[in-house]
């Protein structure tokens, strides 16, 4: 799996924990921002301790990235969030992400790269065995399906949050659990389609703090996948589901290329 996973927990100390606890926060705020805007999902960064969040997370890649453009998407997502209303946000959100699924950028997994229904259930039933194996289901309350980027960023949120506290609890062989549990999610499903996901958000969006948000998620995966050396075959706009989403242009997107995120 590329890095041996001993290696890294032996190179955490004490502060490993804020790490994490910095890493879990941000996928947090990501899950969030990716649902219909509402004050109550949105008041992470309306927090008065977000500019000390930005600096622990940058903090998380020293040694991996100097974390400049991090800290300017951080700064840029902030910086629109609180010059703009939440009615605002609603408006843009319905105009990039429409009515009915959108087609230029949906929000799910499975219409990416799935061209048959019954790889579409298998890709469904995968990314569930994944939530009950740690004893997690999808919300009641949200009721989004489980390969909606807003399940599938908060539960990596829910394992880095899970990892520091078997850190502090039980020792490495649960916290390796979970790290390894994490890599395999990005490997497998995160990782290979939120980076172009995020590049459609974001030219649907065309500006705005949507635009921005797209642009830090993009960054923040990036730095998640080359810290834990995950290597990934990352979709291609040509690896929409055409038939659910129709229309789609053909575009390259040079900008979100495996080599983008798997790194040497």
């Amino acid at each position: 799996m590329g890095v041996d996973s001993i290696t890294i927990l032996d190179q955490q100390s004490a502060p490993s924990v804020k790490n994490l606890l910095a890493r879990s926060a941000m996928y947090q705020i990501l899950s969030a921002c990716f649902l219909y805007p509402e004050e109550k999902n949105l008041s992470m960064l309306k927090s008065p301790d977000f500019q000390e969040h930005v600096k622990d997370l940058i903090l998380c890649y020293e040694g991996v990235d100097d974390g400049a453009e991090l800290k300017k998407c951080l700064e840029e997502v902030y910086g629109l969030f609180t010059a703009t209303t939440i009615e605002t946000l609603q408006r843009d959100y319905r105009s990039i992400v429409g009515h009915t699924m959108s087609k230029e950028c949906p929000l799910y997994e499975t219409q990416f790269g799935a061209a048959q229904v019954f790889q579409q259930v298998h890709e469904l039933g995968d990314i569930q065995g994944f939530y009950k194996a740690f004893g997690v289901d999808t919300s009641d309350v949200e009721k989004e399906r489980c390969d909606h980027v807003s399940v599938e960023m908060e539960f990596m949120h829910f394992l880095l949050y899970k990892q520091a506290y078997a850190l502090e609890n039980h020792g490495d062989e649960k916290a390796l659990i979970c790290l390894d549990a994490q890599k395999k999610f990005l490997k497998e499903h995160l990782g290979k389609w939120a980076p172009l996901f995020s590049v459609l958000f974001g030219r649907k969006a065309g500006e705005g703090f949507y635009c921005a948000l797209s642009a830090l998620t993009k960054e923040f995966l990036r730095l998640e996948m080359k810290s834990m050396d995950v290597k990934t075959d990352i979709y291609k706009e040509s690896d929409l589901n055409q038939e659910a989403v129709a229309g789609a242009s053909e575009e390259c997107l040079s900008c979100v290329s495996s080599e983008d995120f798997n790194e040497e």
